[in-house]
């Protein structure tokens, strides 16, 4: 894992700009860094590096292909490297230096061009320059685990693994503004999708895309893999063949992600992914396997003794933090600052927090992301069933009054689940909701000043009702492509780059989600029970009360602490002068969110927090 960074420009270089870039990600390197300059051709590229595989200095980058032809930097890793390596040494007699992935991919490019990225499994991104056609082309895995951002211009196209590294840049940070347009998708999602920014001339470079950057600063983009074009919905109905081919699945893509040269270890919730990814690594290493959890002395949040029984069945090294709303305090405003724009997902705290855990022993990390999206673990997908149902048309509109009716929060909130959608899109109200964000309707008509501002965030789903997918599977697709690319996974590259700590997630092996999205719905969800497939290869390692419990979720107490430690932040940043100040909402709607919450309304603590988080950075940014 490692941080990438580079410069085309009509212009001279500006060699100062370059390195300046790179101090905005020696934290994702700390090992190494170098830089390749062309000021003839005024290209640059950049690399900070987090020694992983083949550990020497030989596979330091940049790094050149074979024939000097190609210069490569890369963030990330391709699991099936040796394989590829092997290839390319049997079928075209390519001979190698080093033991890195960095020098498959660049004489991978020499053998396949861009048709290489197709045989890549793994997370990356990569960035290679053709010194002789004076090129530059980009990959980004196809689930979107590793970022690339880019910002763009009429005489400059500089690209990094974060958004600080290109503010770095003299030019770009003069050019910035703010992209008013998608603070109201921000307040409805809590993050801000992809392709957008919170800057009007900075992108997310897609997942799952390759790209070119020629003399004339065209960025032309291609899609190589996208999910919908890889499922079969319902093609496997078996119970025996799930299983099977499931575990096999799994087995080598945990595997492959044990392959390191530096300690590693998994974070261990105690839920079934993680408790699945951890006990099937334990069986592949021959010391005890480290874990790492995170709990919280709030009870109702604290999963920390789920965590250690599971250890304790799987025999590994396990440690905890138990996080205080003081160590909240403490390290909100690093986590705040460092994902650059607003982002509104508190359990970005804790993953920090058992991130700075784990790197004291280990630089690798195996995770469960991927299993609620893949297998159908979230309750929004019950939701999205349920509003799906033909009766549910009928009695939505009574129902809803009638919970309203109760005054009491629990039913206000699944009320507001069954209002009608007459802006954007199910899937998307189904999400906001369910994490007790914003609806598109109550932005545009209560919350924001001007109405003419407000722009919808829009999800078209019109290939998807084509195929024999349940309202759920939709919904889950909807999260496989927004929620996890855009929240989780940006959660966890951010929250771990930041101490150094790289990431694996074997459930997003582009091979598992193309099974788990071809499933009979019956396989994920029997007798209610979500994740059934899962949970059934789980018991091969755990007893069932480990196993057959309500699911928790990595949520943080954060209603609790904005009652008391952090209503700081509601009194700094929700104040009728700094909403005044940022200018784009009624102040006395917000001023009425925080008495009802005040006064117990619990599910409306997120609408505050990402109201706070919003006006914090624009205060500070704007």
């Amino acid at each position: 894992m490692c941080g990438i960074a580079g410069i085309i420009s009509k212009e001279p270089l500006d060699q100062h700009a370059v390195s300046a870039m790179v101090e905005g990600l020696l934290h994702r390197g700390p090992d190494a860094n170098g830089i390749y300059t062309d000021v003839s051709k005024s290209v640059a590229l950049a690399h900070t590096r987090l020694s992983i595989i083949d550990l020497s200095t030989g596979a330091n980058q940049p790094f050149y292909s074979g024939n000097q032809r190609y210069v490569v930097v890369f963030n990330g890793e391709i699991y099936n490297f040796q394989k590829i390596r092997q290839e390319l040494i049997s079928q075209y007699s390519v001979t190698f230096k080093t033991h890195s992935d960095t020098e498959v991919i660049a004489e991978a490019f020499v053998v396949w061009k861009e048709e290489m990225v197709k045989r890549f499994e793994g997370m990356f991104a990569i960035a290679i320059f053709d010194q002789q056609i004076e090129k530059v082309y980009l990959f980004r895995d196809r689930v979107g685990k590793k970022p690339i951002f880019y910002f763009q211009s009429d005489k400059l196209i500089a690209f990094a693994s974060e958004i600080k590294s290109l503010l770095k840049h003299p030019v770009i940070r003069a050019q910035v503004r703010v992209n008013t347009s998608v603070i109201t998708t921000f307040l409805h999602l809590g993050y801000i999708p992809e392709p957008d920014t919170i800057y009007s001339n900075i992108y997310k470079f897609p997942a799952g895309h390759s790209g070119t950057i020629d003399r004339s600063l065209h960025l032309h983009t291609a899609s190589y893999w996208d999910i919908k074009s890889n499922i079969k919905p319902r093609a496997i109905k078996s119970v025996d063949i799930a299983k099977k081919q499931l575990q096999s699945l799994l087995q080598n893509a945990v595997e492959e992600r044990l392959i390191s040269d530096v300690p590693l270890g998994t974070f261990l919730s105690g839920g079934t992914d993680s408790s699945l990814v951890s006990a099937v690594a334990s069986k592949h290493t021959s010391l005890p396997l480290k874990t790492y959890s995170i709990g919280f002395k709030e009870a109702k949040f604290d999963e920390s003794k789920f965590a250690r029984a599971v250890a304790g069945h799987l025999g590994t090294d396990h440690s905890e933090y138990i996080l205080t709303e003081r160590e909240a305090i403490d390290i909100l405003e690093t986590y705040l600052r460092h994902f650059d724009e607003p982002f509104a997902d508190t359990s970005a705290i804790p993953t920090m927090l058992v991130s700075k855990l784990a790197r004291k022993e280990v630089k690798v990390i195996l995770t469960g992301d991927g299993g609620d999206e893949l297998f159908q673990g979230y309750g929004a997908y019950t939701w999205a069933n349920r509003l799906a149902n033909p009766i549910a048309g009928f009695i939505r509109q009574p129902l809803k009054m009638l919970l309203k009716a109760t005054g009491k929060s629990r039913f206000e909130r699944i009320a507001q689940v069954l209002e009608p959608v007459n802006i954007g899109s199910i899937r998307s109200h189904i999400f906001s909701q369910e994490h007790y964000f914003f609806s598109q309707q109550e932005i545009r008509d209560y919350l924001v000043k001007d109405k003419s501002s407000f722009k919808p965030f829009e999800y078209n789903e019109s290939a998807l009702l084509e195929m024999d997918l349940t309202a759920g599977e939709r919904q889950a697709l909807f999260d496989l492509q927004y929620y996890l690319k855009d929240d989780l996974l940006v959660k966890v590259d951010r929250a771990s780059m930041y101490y150094a700590l790289e990431c694996r997630s074997p459930l997003l092996d582009h091979n598992i989600v193309e099974f788990a999205f071809s499933l009979d719905f019956a396989l994920k969800v029997k007798d209610g029970k979500q994740k059934w497939l899962l949970k059934e290869l789980l018991r091969a390692y755990l007893p069932g009360d480990l196993i057959d419990r309500q699911k928790w979720g990595f949520s943080v107490p954060v209603a609790s602490w904005l009652r008391n430690d952090l209503r700081y932040l509601i009194d700094a940043y929700l104040s009728e002068e700094v909403i005044g100040e940022v200018g784009l909402f009624n102040a006395s709607y917000i001023k009425k969110l925080i008495a009802d919450f005040f006064a117990g309304k619990d599910y409306l603590y997120n609408r505050i927090w990402v109201l706070v988080v919003l006006h914090k950075w624009m205060k500070e940014n704007q």
